[in-house]
């Protein structure tokens, strides 16, 4: 994926806003095509480190619908990552949803 020289221009004078800039995306003529091995080939290890377990879904399923109710049912209010703690141990993003416990 490769921008169109078209879409680079940046140049905030008022002489171009009078001239339409056509944006757009265009693609390379040469590309790499790589085979897909089918999910058969896969070892017991690669399927369980690519795939989630059911019990990994529910646990997702359940922290999900804890975060969204503390975003007011609403993905406009979605906590922005800016918003949210890190852990100190491991770095990742904390939701506030899982900092503001309500007692």
């Amino acid at each position: 994926l490769k921008e169109t020289p078209s879409s680079t221009s940046t140049s905030s004078t008022s002489s171009s806003s009078s001239k339409r800039t056509k944006k757009g995306v265009s693609f390379n003529t040469s590309v790499l095509i790589r085979p897909i091995p089918h999910s058969s080939t896969y070892s017991a290890l690669q399927k369980k480190k690519m795939y989630a377990s059911s019990q990994e879904v529910r646990t997702n399923k359940i922290r999900n619908k804890k975060e969204y109710r503390f975003d007011g049912y609403d993905w406009r209010n979605a906590t922005e990552e800016w918003e949210m703690s890190v852990c100190m141990l491991t770095g990742e993003l904390i939701h506030p949803a899982h900092t503001f416990e309500k007692v």
